[in-house]
């Protein structure tokens, strides 16, 4: 019998080891890996924020729910995130709301020019049933889940030139997004849209290939536009807002309790994020007057004037009655 005892214990080892495998492997299949991708720079606000919900995802999940942050476009561009959401093949994104609404068009109304009338209007927008409602519906028509709105912030026209009026836009090369909502400010003044991927925006601007472009002012100051573009119009024709979008088959993985804890987080970093872009925005704009640039306010009556005349919110795809309950959030009415 004492012959058979080192087999025997040789036996025990390896079940006792492949039993040590099977639960490393069973540990190791619990935890679930994401990639939140976006096209800012690590520098950007959004980078911060997208970092500190995943430490604190991580912590509170106890290391189960693991999220790589990669910033910079090295997963694609904004464009591309909503088919690579469905696909799994990112499974968190920062995508504009006017690009969502390419896939659910009432989401795309408060990127229609000129819907807000200040900063305090965006905010009561932020916090309103109305974006609940249309959250919701994005949700329901593709699957994924949009957990939190950003705001992105006022976007202003940069040029090489000064452009005080509407009749300044005709046959400008104007930089805009690929989405409706974008397109339909430069087309609306006569400007001609050009879209191209955001990385090639400095180059396109330094060579001229683009006489003027469109964006919040942080991230001119981030992007270094600065060095290719002398004047800002405080156009503020979008107050812009970006959704925190969590894929399908990612979603699906998180148990109930995960998702509500991940929704809450990122929802409160959302709101810590809102805070620091409001309070940028002023600081980005002596930043600039410091590079060099000219910045000046311009009679946004005129721009919205212009924009009316020749367009509606629901010719981009608005629920009829959305844009009135829109314009009553700016007296404080939900």
């Amino acid at each position: 019998m004492k012959s058979f005892l080192p087999w025997r214990r040789a036996g025990l080892v390896l079940f006792a080891l492949g039993g040590a495998m099977a639960m490393a492997a069973q540990a190791q299949a619990q935890v679930v890996q994401l990639k939140w991708g976006h096209v800012y720079e690590p520098t950007s606000i959004f980078h911060q924020q997208a970092e500190l919900a995943a430490r604190k995802i991580a912590e509170q999940s106890e290391g189960k729910i693991r999220i790589e942050v990669v910033p910079s476009s090295k997963l694609g561009q904004e464009s591309d995130f909503p088919l690579m959401l469905a696909n799994d093949s990112v499974q968190i994104a920062y995508v504009g709301e006017a690009t969502l609404a390419e896939g659910y068009a009432p989401l795309g109304l408060a990127s229609y020019p000129f819907a807000f009338k200040d900063l305090d209007h965006m905010r009561r927008y932020l916090a309103s049933p109305l974006l609940a409602e249309l959250m919701k519906g994005y949700n329901e028509k593709s699957g994924n889940r949009m957990v939190a709105a950003v705001y992105y912030g006022a976007r202003q026209v940069t040029s090489a030139r000064p452009l005080a009026k509407p009749e300044d836009f005709r046959d400008l090369r104007l930089y805009v997004p690929d989405a409706a909502a974008y397109q339909l400010f430069a087309t609306a003044l006569d400007a001609k849209p050009v879209t191209l991927p955001f990385m090639a925006l400095y180059g396109a601007l330094k060579k001229n290939e683009v006489e003027a472009q469109e964006n919040p002012l942080g991230i001119v100051r981030s992007k270094k536009l600065y060095e290719v573009q002398k004047y800002v119009q405080l156009t503020a024709h979008v107050y812009d807002t970006l959704g925190i979008v969590i894929g399908k088959a990612a979603w699906a993985k998180l148990s109930a309790p995960q998702q509500a804890m991940v929704e809450k987080t990122l929802a409160d970093t959302a709101k810590w994020t809102n805070v620091g872009v409001i309070a940028g925005e002023l600081e980005d704009e002596q930043f600039l007057r410091g590079k060099g640039m000219t910045v000046s306010p311009v009679n946004r009556q005129l721009f919205l004037e212009r924009i009316a005349k020749r367009s509606t919110p629901e010719q981009l795809g608005a629920r009829p009655g959305d844009f009135r309950r829109l314009q009553a959030l700016a007296s404080g009415a939900n």
